[in-house]
């Protein structure tokens, strides 16, 4: 186990389970060089989320420990190219199958652990894959979808962020382009959409994606990088995540099996 209750890769023997486990998704490029070490190899809103959550429940004397999705993060292509955006969109599909294999592994190794499950840009969409199958699983406790390209404008999800207040928006990349990214355009099952938190803001290029655009702008480039937890207003995410995860019942004995939807 290493510093901030951060698991290297599936979990310990069950004497060590906490309470809650985090599994968290770095976004695109997140995890290149130092990257895969640095933020818990997460990137650094999902570790800052993971962080302040931690210190809610240490202060009601509740555990929780950490691991991060491994799987490239791959960058996106900015400069075009059919081999990059396959680069992508294998790394999307990697992610998707890892998340899947980690959480049946966690949860096999630690039956009563809640699991929260969170992700960044691409790693909200390999999250966002994996709830389908989520849905009526009892070890999830919540789900946290920051910048997410598979966001729907209107979702069985507890919105914030800019686009929660303004209708028509908050379409993402991937669902623009769901043939090709092999997204999912159902909205999410109520059972687990009431228990995720989905962040996105106008204007962001991932997941309030605009088809007429033909350039990534440095405004539009500002807006999906500068996401961060804070204590009030539109990105105070941690207080409702905490009260849906807090209000989790206690897990059953018996694991339940996992295949990444879709994968």
């Amino acid at each position: 186990m290493a510093a901030a209750g951060l698991a290297t890769g599936t979990a310990t023997a069950a004497s060590t389970c906490a309470d809650y486990h985090w599994i968290g998704a770095a976004g695109s490029g997140q995890r290149d060089g130092a990257g895969l070490t640095a933020n818990g190899g997460m990137g650094r809103v999902v570790y800052q989320s993971y962080l302040q959550l931690r210190d809610e429940l240490a202060a009601n004397g509740q555990t929780i420990d950490a691991e991060a999705v491994q799987y490239p993060a791959a960058p996106v292509p900015l400069e075009g190219g059919l081999g990059g955006w396959l680069d992508f969109l294998g790394s999307v599909k990697d992610g998707t199958t890892a998340t899947a294999e980690q959480f049946t592994a966690f949860t096999a190794q630690c039956p009563n652990t809640k699991v929260i499950l969170a992700g960044y840009s691409q790693g909200a969409m390999v999250v966002h894959r994996n709830l389908y199958d989520l849905a009526d699983d009892p070890h999830v406790a919540a789900a946290l979808l920051i910048a997410d390209g598979d966001r729907l404008p209107v979702d069985t999800t507890i919105d914030l962020g800019s686009t929660a207040v303004t209708p028509g928006v908050g379409q993402g990349v991937g669902q623009e382009h769901s043939f090709l990214a092999s997204t999912d355009t159902s909205k999410l099952p109520p059972e687990i959409g009431m228990r995720t938190i989905s962040v996105c803001d106008v204007g962001d290029p991932v997941c309030d994606y605009n088809p007429d655009t033909t350039e990534l702008s440095a405004a539009n480039l500002a807006i999906h990088t500068s996401y961060a937890p804070t204590s009030s207003g539109p990105h105070a995410w941690v207080a409702p995540l905490y009260t849906v995860v807090a209000g989790a019942a206690a897990a059953p004995a018996a694991a339940t099996e996992l295949s990444a939807h879709g994968a």
